[in-house]
């Protein structure tokens, strides 16, 4: 652990005020967002205003950056870091760039073919806020002379990248979800909060929640009652297109489920759920519950539920500084290079 120097503080005011950059009346960010919409239908103006006000919350601010930096030391001889981001939400590979830049590394991105245009507008502006800082974020077509890798993807893309980058250090992730536990005491709020993590950006993060434990004599009316105001989900045509084709299978399939127009719930001990699919799990008690969470804990990066110790209804998409990704240390792994 290191006292914070001159250059890293330089780093965080930097990056403090390329948060202030990240509002509406930006019209040169405005510019930027519309061609990210255009590229992808999944990333309306919803789903990226949503990020972006939880990174300036969450990721921008001085002091939040000074307390998550006093942990760490910083590297006196930079390393390439190579970076491969994956495209399921909005710049979703935020995080990752923040550790390497702050770590004193050099990061070497490769962009996701989904979400290409607002990291190379980030190097752009951080560049003009503190050059050294800009001059760190590289992107490439492909990686090479790199020290490190960290790499984002599905269960088969991470089969390449162990292949390819084996004999680096690295991390690689794949495919994650999150679960939720009610108890039947959560009140109207709870479950009106819990729908922020089923439905924001449409499913499709792995911080959102694809499946809900609940106890025996639970009414399963309350999730459609309490998340009627999600309904804008269905007019996004992507996610119209999924809805229509995975309730077309369940009937085919002549699996009994539940449906709103806009989701459907289903009761099944399967955790990974097709995009607007819910999936539903009854418990019988708390060891029942217990053995059934740790059955699936390697697949899990968020655990929702009024309880200490789990996520807050509502937060699994407004991680902080220190929520690292498949609950593996990013800086401590960035510092041991």
């Amino acid at each position: 652990m290191t006292s914070i120097g001159h250059t890293v503080q330089e780093r965080i005011q930097a990056l403090t005020d390329f948060g202030k950059l990240l509002t509406p009346d930006n019209q040169e960010l405005a510019l930027i967002l519309q061609r990210t919409t255009a590229h992808n239908g999944w990333f309306d103006h919803t789903s990226v205003w949503q990020m972006l006000n939880s990174f300036r919350e969450q990721f921008f601010q001085e002091a939040l950056l000074q307390q998550w930096m006093s942990g760490y030391s910083v590297a006196e001889s930079p390393k390439e870091v190579g970076l491969v981001l994956a495209g399921n939400v909005p710049f979703v590979g935020m995080h990752d760039i923040l550790c390497v830049l702050m770590s004193g590394h050099i990061a070497q991105i490769k962009l996701s073919s989904k979400d290409a245009h607002f990291f190379p507008w980030m190097q752009q502006k951080l560049e003009q806020l503190l050059p050294e800082l800009g001059k760190r974020m590289h992107f490439v077509e492909r990686l090479a002379s790199f020290d490190a890798v960290i790499a984002t993807g599905s269960n088969n893309s991470a089969r390449y990248f162990h292949y390819y980058f084996n004999n680096y250090p690295h991390i690689i992730r794949k495919n994650r979800t999150s679960v939720a536990i009610l108890h039947g005491d959560e009140t109207a709020e709870d479950i009106i909060a819990l729908g922020r993590d089923v439905f924001s950006f449409y499913g499709l993060g792995c911080r959102n929640v694809g499946k809900v434990f609940v106890p025996q004599s639970f009414d399963k009316q309350v999730l459609f009652r309490d998340w009627a105001s999600y309904e804008w989900v269905i007019e996004n045509t992507k996610y119209k297109h999924n809805y229509d084709y995975n309730r077309a299978l369940l009937l085919l399939n002549k699996t009994p489920y539940l449906t709103n127009d806009f989701y459907m719930l289903v009761e099944s001990e399967q955790l990974f759920s097709p995009l607007s699919v819910l999936f539903m799990e009854t418990y019988a008690n708390a060891d029942d519950l217990q053995i059934k969470l740790d059955a699936i804990a390697p697949d899990l990066q968020c655990v929702v539920s009024s309880r200490p110790g789990n996520t807050p209804f509502g937060a699994t998409q407004q991680p902080a500084l220190g929520d690292y990704a498949d609950h593996m240390d990013t800086m401590q792994f960035l510092q041991s290079l």
